[in-house]
């Protein structure tokens, strides 16, 4: 836990995603992070993230607006194809988009965020895609003093940003709204992200009840560098190897949260409407460019009611739940032509339409739990969620391809907590989670159609849920204030896991892997050393490998991978240490830190065989300063302090530019392409508040 922002102290939730009060005697762990201190926008919100252990960034996309965060092996990631495995809600809305649960966080409003709990491990309560764990961002409420606040950022190659927020409560009604605007130049060439948001809360609260309902306007404009050959980055970091790439997203999002206290129970409810209508827009080299136009929108609900309970004269909390949610997805997929590639023959040659479908989703879940207090240390936990889902694909061009896939999966967890002492606590756990397959993929799961995403959909053979089952432990020891220790090993074993294998040189499909697994050790550890002097630091151990033999897509000939490979971009090691001072003189407030992180090295996407020379790890050093005084405060943050060249993604692909400069090469080789990381870069936020 780097940077001035501080992540609280590991607790764990007692519920799901409706009633996260910090509840110990629960087998399982959550961190805790304070996200109101984090630099502005998605990247400094990945960043906070990825500061914990078992957490990593990397991204394809070349820019920061568009982070892919890794948690224990699997992918949080905006890029539609790669597999998810991480959910994300904000204040327990889920934010996995329909078509392929990928996840925007420029979509999020970070900053209304007051804390953001990061559940490890497979949750059975938190639903489908919950593999690795699950996010929840929860935001702020009206306080009881009135208060205003106006942050204005500036930084590095362009960064800009504006936004305002006021807060206030009386006569038991709340009310908080933030307005967002941030312009970034970016480090690459045609590198622009633009992004604009409006969030709003309104709420009710009394002795036994608390009602609020919560607006999201987002819209943005993000200009998507990419990756780079690795044989240009001698003559510069800074290109755009096919420039004009675009992701402009709009997104609308109304909710309703209700929490109601009974003499017997506490009943917590919500209910959302949400629509995301996004224009992707992918610049080709050799085939004809394509615009795909994607509306989704979905509605759900969610409702859970915790009851007190005895058993054998001890407590026994029960939470018993459902929820449903209906999706769709309206899909248009066109193609234009260029210099050197005409429109596909698939498609309309007047318009250029490729793909026009439309797809359906229906969720229905129901889930308890139980938490039985056996002695005053030892706790039993016992949970089960039981899913059923249904996509519908409707292809508007060819009925023909129309077909519908249904997925039905039962997810139980059992756990125990034992106190050696108040400080410490030792757990142990084993459950599992289940990700139903994603409607892009099951429109592309045939070897006899493959695809060369985003092309070729139709209801192709069903897909395999995924079925994750992990076994953890784990201890916490408090020994003092400002003190904590913390250790956990998992092992999580994956059954049907969905990767894009190869059926040509440019095409190929979906389809389930057997076998998979993620071993894995986390420990974190601060410290106070004294006159407001701590000491901090974490280690993470992850050996992800496929269990099974695939041939997977790749630009290589013969990425086949076989039992005991390691997955791309999945560094074996991880860590970070740091050093922070705190202070207080009169009104005045000093926080700084510096700490360094590091990551070791990790195959290529494409080299999923482990055949290739690897991507090189790196160390990187960062510094985070904030001066409180009054009703100001000055944040300042330099990361990559020590200016390191380094590449944060890689992947193998064909190259028909050839070398910088020189005349395009009749055949296109194979190379290797990476995404250059930000050098040294600054920012600085003056905060006014009232």
């Amino acid at each position: 836990m780097a940077r001035g922002t501080t992540a609280l102290r590991a607790v764990v939730v007692t519920g799901t995603r409706l009633s996260s009060v910090a509840n110990p005697r629960l087998a399982s762990r959550v961190d805790v992070v304070n996200t109101t201190k984090a630099p502005p926008g998605p990247a400094g919100a990945a960043a906070v993230l990825a500061s914990l252990p078992g957490v990593s960034i990397s991204n394809d996309q070349g820019t920061s607006a568009q982070p892919t965060l890794e948690l224990r092996g699997f992918t949080l990631s905006p890029v539609v194809g790669v597999p998810a495995g991480v959910s994300v809600f904000l204040d327990g809305v889920r934010m996995n988009e329909p078509d392929a649960q990928e996840v925007n966080l420029d979509l999020l409003p970070i900053e209304a965020a007051d804390h953001a709990e990061l559940v490890r491990g497979p949750s059975a309560l938190f639903g489908k895609n919950s593999l690795a764990g699950a996010i929840n961002f929860v935001t702020k409420r009206g306080s009881a003093n009135p208060t205003a606040n106006v942050s204005l950022s500036t930084g590095s190659y362009g960064e800009r940003e504006l936004s305002g927020s006021a807060s206030g409560a009386r006569d038991g009604f709340d009310g908080y709204v933030l307005a967002q605007g941030s312009d970034e130049t970016g480090y690459r060439a045609l590198d622009l992200a633009r992004t604009r948001q409006l969030f709003a809360t309104g709420g009710h609260r009394d002795d036994a009840t608390d009602v609020a309902l919560s607006l999201l306007v987002a819209q943005d404009h993000i200009q998507e560098a990419g990756s780079l050959p690795e044989s240009w980055l001698p003559a510069g970091r800074r290109l755009n190897f096919t420039g004009g790439d675009f992701f402009r997203p709009r997104l609308t999002q109304l909710s309703a949260h209700a929490t109601h206290s009974f003499d017997w129970g506490v009943l917590h409810a919500n209910a959302y409407g949400r629509r995301n209508a996004f224009e992707q827009y992918n610049v080709n080299v050799s085939d004809a460019n394509t615009d795909a136009q994607v509306v989704n929108g979905s509605v759900g609900a969610t409702a859970e009611l915790d009851v007190p309970l005895t058993l054998g004269r001890r407590p026994l909390t029960l939470s018993v739940g459902a929820e449903g949610a209906h999706t769709s997805v309206r899909y248009h997929l066109f193609a234009q032509a260029t210099d050197v590639a005409p429109i596909p023959d698939d498609c309309v040659a007047e318009s250029g339409l490729c793909e026009d479908a439309r797809v359906g989703g229906d969720d229905a879940a129901a889930f308890a739990q139980a938490l039985w207090d056996i002695t005053s240390r030892l706790s039993m936990q016992l949970s089960a969620r039981g899913d059923w889902t249904r996509v519908p694909f409707r292809d508007l061009r060819d009925p023909a391809n129309d077909g519908a896939s249904t997925f039905a999966e039962l997810s139980p967890k059992l756990g125990a907590t034992y106190f050696f002492t108040p400080a410490l606590r030792t757990y142990a756990s084993i459950g599992s989670a289940f990700r139903a397959p994603a409607a892009l993929e099951l429109a592309c799961a045939s070897p006899d159609a493959p695809c060369p995403l985003p092309f070729s959909l139709g209801a192709d053979p069903p897909l395999r849920p995924v079925v994750a089952w992990s076994g953890e432990t784990g201890l916490d020891w408090s020994p003092r204030s400002g003190a904590s220790i913390t250790l956990s090993a998992y092992r999580t074993s994956v059954r049907d896991e969905i990767a894009f294998v190869t059926s040509a040189s440019a095409a190929g499909f979906f389809t389930n892997i057997p076998h998979t697994r993620r071993d894995g050790i986390e420990t974190t550890f601060a410290w106070p050393l004294g006159a407001g002097v701590r000491a901090f630091g974490s280690y993470t151990l992850l050996d992800a490998t496929y269990r099974s033999t695939a041939t997977l897509a790749s630009a290589l000939d013969g990425n086949v991978v076989r039992p005991g490979d390691h997955f791309p971009l999945t560094p074996r090691h991880r860590g970070s240490v740091g050093i922070g001072e705190t202070w207080i003189r009169g009104t005045t407030l000093f926080d700084g830190s510096i700490g360094a992180r590091a990551v070791s090295s990790s195959y290529f996407r494409g080299d999923e065989a482990n055949r290739m020379r690897p991507l090189p790890g790196y160390v990187v050093t960062d510094l985070h300063l904030s001066l409180q005084h009054g009703h100001v405060t000055a944040r300042a943050a330099v990361d990559n302090l020590l200016d390191r060249r380094y590449s944060i993604y890689g992947v193998y692909g064909e190259n028909p530019k050839g070398p910088l400069g020189g005349p395009a090469p009749t055949d296109a080789p194979v190379e290797r392409f990476v995404t250059p990381a930000y050098p040294r870069s600054v920012s600085v936020t003056i905060e006014l508040a009232r």
